[in-house]
């Protein structure tokens, strides 16, 4: 939101998928990368979970992760961003408050109007009808589309 649509200054945390590490606990990198995040967040004095890896398990289960385009490298890491609608996608699915500023700049990005449009973009990236009752997308789409 920060980088790609621009619409607020600030963020609480970034969140992250990382995609050599399918099972962190079994990841040689995990420990590392722990490592790395906490000295970042120590030397900026940044909260420790100022990068949130546990929404990977939660992404895997929602449906197919679409394919991210690269945005920067530093050295072996890659950083990818997702697009657009799926991020919408993803704030629709968590249907929280402190989101709708979100959803609102990407409606506006994407040209979506209309709870047809963001239905057709949920049912994109989200496959599994049972996620999508128990986080209350039809309450949602009706907040946001009246």
């Amino acid at each position: 939101m920060l980088t790609q649509v621009g619409d607020r200054q600030v963020t609480k945390d970034i969140d992250i998928l990382l995609e050599d590490m399918p099972d962190p606990n079994v990841s040689p990198l995990y420990r590392p990368f722990l490592a790395a995040t906490r000295a970042v967040a120590a030397q900026h004095a940044l909260p420790t979970n100022w990068i949130n890896d546990v929404i990977g398990d939660a992404l895997r289960n929602y449906g197919p992760i679409p394919q991210s385009t690269l945005w920067r490298s530093y050295g072996p890491l890659e950083v990818y961003i997702p697009d657009a609608e799926y991020i919408l996608a993803l704030k629709i699915l968590a249907g929280r408050r402190r989101d709708r500023a979100d959803i609102r700049a990407l409606c506006q990005q994407l040209g979506v109007s209309t709870r047809a449009d963001a239905q057709r973009i949920i049912d994109t990236y989200i496959t599994d009808q049972q996620i999508m009752g128990l986080n209350h997308v039809d309450s949602t789409l009706a907040r946001l589309f009246p």
